[in-house]
C-alpha cells in the first residue's frame, strides 16, 4: 500500500500565464482541428485552453480575424 509521502499529487502544473480563455463572439460554429483531436467551439461559447493554441495556423486566422478572442 502506497503511502500519501510516495504519491505526487501534481504530476503536471502549466505556468497560469499560459492559460487562456478563448471565445468564440462570431455567430459561427467552428470545429477546430487541433493536435489532440477536433474540438467543436460553438457561436458565443468559450474554452480554457492554452497560449499555445494560438501558434495553430487555423486558431490563429481566426483570432486575426476578430472571430475568436482571448478574454481575461
Amino acid at each position: 500500500m502506497a503511502t500519501s509521502s510516495n504519491i505526487n499529487h501534481n504530476t503536471w502544473q502549466e505556468n497560469p500565464d499560459d492559460i487562456i480563455m478563448l471565445a468564440n463572439r462570431s455567430h459561427n460554429n467552428y470545429m477546430l482541428e487541433l493536435p489532440a483531436g477536433r474540438y467543436r467551439l460553438d457561436a458565443g461559447r468559450r474554452m480554457r485552453t492554452l497560449r499555445s493554441i494560438l501558434k495553430i495556423a487555423e486558431v490563429k486566422t481566426l483570432v486575426d480575424e476578430g472571430n475568436l478572442v482571448i478574454e481575461n
